[in-house]
């Protein structure tokens, strides 16, 4: 297993969960975590505009609410309860996508505007708008979540290597059959690829380009007005009428992104800075939302890659030809709540041949060359347009 993010950490945990022997867990850092800077919005809700994301989305919430039963210690889950706003022109194809994610399981429904703000006091919402509200959803702490999975693979007899770097994948035959690190070869039935934007370094020199762009993520934290304190403060909001993502960063401050700042390539992806001028626009478009927000003093930043693939999913699952190897990479800002079942479906999938968690074959890696890209029934974007990223 190569990369210790939350993905990783969930195949590995899950691969001990199911009693699949030696599991090895790898990383490059110290503390076996690749998340102890995190920069996506660590949200935890069901509603996508796709039936494969969603299906995996509607899996994972489980995980996080039963988390003290189901992995053990805290994940820092908070339910704080969804809103996804969209402008007037989509109401139509809100319902229609409220409607799939019911179909599908998801605990969901759509709110007129006086019951919007009964749900969430203080949001700017026009008499004409509606939302779609998850009751069960909210937020996350992603360095615990992470921490959680790594410690609890371990606990179940995963060998973890921190600030062990991998520099290639071992072949004989036409097979992987491990990794080449900076302590020696470790060999492996299954090497599992869970390294985001740093996997096209290992996956080239086998003839396999895959189809991701290294993007920069961003996010601010802003001090939250008096009426909205605490950790449920207010509901975690996408609201695409004004570009951005919320939700509670803690007791008194928010974590705010903007869906459109995520457009332009990284070729580091060890120092990744917050743009200039970021930290003011998200605040500004986050008291388009929230009034209350305008001219709150800003708390920090934070910035880091993404991977991201043409359709903005992920790829998951193995490659023709390539046996030995198993993709969990492009995430594309949007792995952290479908973690807990991407790691289950791989599990599954290595331990049995087959996920039962979720359906993975939409997300295979072969889906780019047959013309089967995920399609999303998506949302138009306001406040300058563009595509939301990290979710």
């Amino acid at each position: 297993m190569v990369g210790a993010g939350v993905v990783g950490a969930s195949v590995a945990f899950h691969l001990r969960r199911l009693g699949v022997g030696k599991v090895t867990l790898v990383e490059r850092r110290a503390r076996g975590v690749r998340c102890d800077r995190p920069v996506g919005c660590a949200l935890v809700r069901t509603h996508y505009t796709n039936d494969p994301e969603a299906s995996l989305a509607i899996a994972a919430l489980p995980w996080f609410t039963e988390w003290a039963d189901r992995v053990g210690g805290d994940c820092g889950f908070v339910r704080t309860g969804f809103v996804q706003l969209v402008g007037v022109d989509d109401t139509k194809l809100l319902r229609e996508n409220v409607k799939s994610l019911q179909r599908l399981g998801a605990t969901t429904e759509t709110l007129a505007a006086s019951d919007i703000r009964a749900v969430v006091p203080g949001l700017a919402v026009a008499d004409d708008e509606s939302a779609a509200y998850e009751p069960e959803s909210g937020y996350a702490d992603p360095v615990a979540t992470t921490r959680g999975l790594v410690d609890a693979a371990r606990r179940l007899g995963a060998d973890v290597r921190e600030n062990c770097s991998v520099d290639g994948l071992l072949t004989a035959g036409g097979h992987v059959v491990g990794v080449a690190t900076n302590d020696g070869p470790i060999n492996a039935e299954v090497v599992v690829l869970a390294n985001g934007a740093w996997s096209n370094a290992l996956t080239r020199p086998l003839g396999l380009d895959l189809p991701i762009t290294a993007t920069r993520a961003q996010a601010a934290v802003v001090r939250r007005p008096a009426p909205l304190v605490g950790i449920a403060g207010h509901p975690a909001v996408i609201d695409r009428r004004n570009g951005i993502y919320a939700r509670p960063y803690d007791a008194d401050r928010t974590l705010v992104g903007m869906s459109s700042s995520n457009a332009d390539t990284l070729s580091d992806l060890d120092d990744v800075p917050v743009a200039p001028g970021f930290a003011e626009r998200a605040r500004d478009r986050l008291a388009e939302a929230f009034p209350a927000f305008s001219g709150q003093p800003i708390s920090h930043t934070q910035a880091g890659p993404l991977d991201v693939t043409p359709d903005h999913c992920a790829i998951l699952g193995p490659v023709d030809g390539i046996d030995g190897l198993v993709l969990a990479v492009g995430m594309s800002g949007s792995g952290f709540k479908k973690a807990p079942a991407i790691g289950a479906c791989l599990a599954e999938l290595i331990q049995d041949g087959q996920a039962t968690s979720a359906d993975l074959r939409p997300f295979s890696y072969h889906r780019f060359a047959r013309g089967a890209q995920i399609e999303r029934r998506d949302y138009r974007m306001g406040a300058g347009g563009g595509t939301a990223l990290v979710h």
